[in-house]
């Protein structure tokens, strides 16, 4: 008899991509100064690179943008981003671990879920240094039952505003979510969901602010037929609120000279309210679409979690082989508390439209537009910019190394 252990194989490979970018923006930091119109241009390098063997994978995702403009207050600044990426697959399992180092803008589409620097005279880029983990462990317990836990921290530092006074500060989020799901049928799955979260703002100027967050979550989802399905979740929030600072007061000292003591003082506020999720979806041969609409609680570099109400519609239509369009739309508000009380509101909104051409094999040409304003309350400030954009990018078949 002949006794062999098992042979594990894998291939790494990768899938470079080269392309060039312009963007015109006519207001591109949502500046309510004098401002003039910016065009920019940039240099795309992606580099996705990859390990699969048996049930191990293995990623290396890192992009790069090299840019004509200086600083962070452009759409189309610098960045490097490096992802990395272990999975490992067992019949019943899968674990997950994830790990990213990234140096960007804060300034993005958005201008609110990525952090943008709030001014009274408007918002404006700002360097952003930014550390991820996440561990994720998915098991199907029964042919029905599945449970899994995902455990993320991030980490982020701001750079300093180039004009004015910004309220970004630098901050570090983790948060625990375990989900159960239970398959009742062949279309239909409930989920019940948890997650604790702690937000931890640090200031120079007030020293420090946290919010300690928990929510339960209960969802339901079905594939209403081959090419629609519909995913909803609804529950309940609570953010505990903190701030630590130290107050300045004149005592007389042991020699009866006056002194100044600083004494440790903590502020308490409370974030409560429902939380839900909604997402409409369709998946057809030529024509998708999204539309989802929630209210979460999210850090975005203010002093405490922001409450954010989000509507979202995403659409895409395949017309050939070489052309396809897509338009998108969403309206967000924001609620974010500050440290010297009273809260401030974003409101941004957006239309986007875009076509790709598939120019020939490797080469594809995109053209985009966009119209985006945003109102700050107090003090009732909107601001508006339009952008428009061209990239070609190169493709280079798949390298087996």
């Amino acid at each position: 008899m002949c006794v062999a252990s098992s042979a594990r194989a894998g291939v790494w490979g990768t899938d470079p991509v080269v392309g060039v970018v312009g963007d015109y923006a006519t207001n591109p930091a949502l500046l309510d100064i004098p401002h003039t119109a910016e065009g920019n241009g940039a240099l795309l390098l992606d580099a996705p690179t990859d390990y699969i063997g048996d049930g191990v994978g293995f990623y290396v995702i890192p992009s790069f943008r090299l840019s004509s403009s200086e600083g962070y207050a452009s759409l189309a600044s610098d960045y490097e981003h490096l992802t990395l990426k272990g999975e490992l697959d067992t019949e019943r399992s899968t674990l997950t671990a994830t790990a990213g180092i990234y140096q960007d803008s804060s300034l993005y589409q958005d201008y609110l879920s990525n952090g943008s620097g709030y001014l009274f005279n408007g918002s404006t880029g700002v360097k952003r240094d930014t550390l991820t983990a996440d561990l994720n462990w998915d098991r199907n317990l029964t042919e029905r039952l599945e449970f899994d836990t995902d455990v993320n921290s991030t980490q982020v530092k701001y750079g300093q505003a180039a004009a004015g006074v910004g309220t970004l500060t630098d901050y570090r989020d983790t948060n625990i979510a375990p989900t159960l799901s239970w398959l009742s049928g062949e279309r239909n799955k409930w989920t019940l969901s948890a997650s604790v979260g702690r937000y931890n703002s640090f200031d120079e100027a007030f020293e420090s602010s946290e919010s300690r967050s928990a929510n339960l979550q209960a969802g339901f989802a079905r594939n209403l037929n081959e090419i629609w399905s519909l995913t909803a979740t609804a529950g309940y929030s609570r953010a505990l609120n903190r701030q630590n600072f130290g107050e300045e007061f004149l005592v007389i000292g042991p020699e009866g000279q006056p002194e100044i003591a600083v004494v440790p003082i903590r502020e308490e506020s409370a974030q409560n309210g429902a939380v839900y999720s909604a997402d409409l979806n369709r998946k057809g041969e030529r024509l998708s679409f999204d539309v989802i609409a929630s209210r979460q609680l999210m850090p975005t570099g203010y002093a405490f979690l922001s409450q954010q109400n989000l509507v979202k519609v995403a659409a895409t239509y395949t017309y050939s082989d070489r052309w396809s369009f897509s338009a998108g739309a969403y309206y967000q508000q924001a609620k974010n508390p500050q440290l010297q009380g009273g809260i401030i509101t974003q409101t941004p909104k957006s239309i986007s439209l875009s076509s790709s051409w598939r120019w020939t094999e490797f080469w594809t040409v995109t053209f985009a537009a966009s119209r985006i304003t945003e109102l700050f309350q107090p003090p009732g400030l909107t601001i508006a910019s339009t952008e428009v954009s061209i990239k070609i990018s190169r493709q280079f078949n798949h390298i087996k190394f």
